[in-house]
């Protein structure tokens, strides 16, 4: 379990970095549409900002699983073309002289307002890491008090790891830790998505005069 656990703490170090690093990128292209004065910037399209653009998000059809089957790898030519086009399509009404100031400032706010939710995300990915941390350490405090029973014989560092408690003491405390922190855990995995909608800035809306 603890081997497990350790490319599991390793993930959401990296998935936290990376919601919080897409955060700060959301929130540097509007800042540019916003000093453009409303317009669209040309250079700042590419395949990662292209999903930013999309009102619902750009989930491309193999984005999603498919069995392999016949009849799906016999259409799957002709959904790649439709896909280019619907790509093309979003991409020339974009760049077009004729977008409205109105669709660059929803663009903007929904920037702003992704920018948000990523960067919540990220920092509850570091919660997640605590967590599993804490979890983590307090396990193997009871598997190094299994191998060293011995309190008289112990390694100074398994002393220093057990923070100067009995083997009793520690090994109690270690799983406590361990399995509080995973009932703690699901709790906020379920409450989160709730807890994060309701704190989800607003956007103003604008009382006609």
């Amino acid at each position: 379990m603890e081997v497990a656990l350790l490319p599991l703490l390793y993930y959401m170090i990296k998935d936290a970095a990376g919601s919080i690093g897409k955060a700060g990128k959301m929130n540097d292209l509007a800042s540019k549409l916003e000093k453009n004065g409303g317009k669209m910037i040309k250079d700042v399209l590419n395949a990662e900002t292209y999903g930013w653009f999309v009102e619902d998000g750009w989930s491309p059809f193999w984005s999603t699983d498919v069995s392999g089957s016949a009849e799906e790898i016999a259409a799957e030519e002709k959904m790649l073309t439709k896909e280019i086009e619907a790509a093309q399509s979003k991409v020339e009404s974009l760049l077009s002289e004729k977008v409205s100031a109105a669709v660059v400032e929803d663009t903007i706010d929904r920037l702003h307002s992704n920018a948000w939710m990523s960067k919540m995300e990220g920092y509850r990915e570091y919660v997640y890491f605590l967590l599993n941390f804490i979890a983590f350490y307090g396990y193997l405090i009871g598997v190094l008090v299994f191998y060293f029973d011995n309190e008289d014989f112990q390694p100074s560092y398994v002393g220093s790891m057990k923070m100067g408690l009995s083997n009793a003491d520690a090994d109690w405390t270690g799983n406590f830790a361990g399995d509080f922190m995973w009932t703690v855990e699901p709790v906020i995995i379920l409450a989160s998505p709730t807890l994060l909608g309701l704190m989800k800035p607003k956007k103003a809306k604008v009382k006609a005069a």
